[in-house]
């Protein structure tokens, strides 16, 4: 009898484990407040690596100068971002209550750009490179900024671009 329950304990126990594994991993993936920020389109897809639109991100606030190896802050009220500033640049001293963690440049990005992937299947991909390209459309994405500062990608959506100010 003690036998039969030490197999089924040694059975068990790794499926509890994986059990706990994946709840935990599951529950952090959620973690976080979600935020919308402007992209712009790059490539929509990789044969190799599977379907994705690639984007770069255009941070309200910042030039893309000013991106790189860098750690941002996002000011606003979740999901708006009001303004995206280099922490070093704050100047008050005070911790970013939601900072993204340093932004690397992205291998194949223009001029040290930062940006990112969505993951998708090959017909969205292939609709929404085609919105990225319309001149009259702006690609939001929102996305899921976690308590590390690591961004995940959540979804990309489109509404008409804001008319640019008129130049004195």
């Amino acid at each position: 009898m003690n036998r039969a329950l030490l197999h089924i304990a040694a059975l068990a126990l790794p499926l509890l484990g994986l059990g706990a594994s994946w709840l935990t991993t599951d529950r952090a993936s959620r973690q976080g407040q979600e935020w919308e920020v402007p992209v712009q389109g790059y490539d929509p897809r990789d044969f190799l690596q599977g379907h994705y639109v690639m984007f770069q991100y255009d941070w309200p606030g910042l030039d893309e100068g000013q991106l790189g190896n860098v750690t941002l802050c996002l000011q606003g009220t979740a999901p708006k971002i009001d303004k995206v500033f280099r922490v070093s640049d704050d100047g008050s001293g005070k911790p970013c209550a939601n900072y993204v963690a340093a932004v690397a440049p992205v291998r194949g990005f223009p001029n040290g750009s930062t940006g990112g992937r969505l993951y998708t299947s090959q017909d969205l991909a292939l609709r929404m490179q085609q919105q990225l390209a319309d001149p009259k459309l702006q690609g939001v994405l929102r996305f899921r900024l976690r308590p590390n500062g690591k961004i995940v990608p959540l979804g990309l959506t489109f509404r008409p671009r804001p008319a640019e100010p008129a130049q004195p």
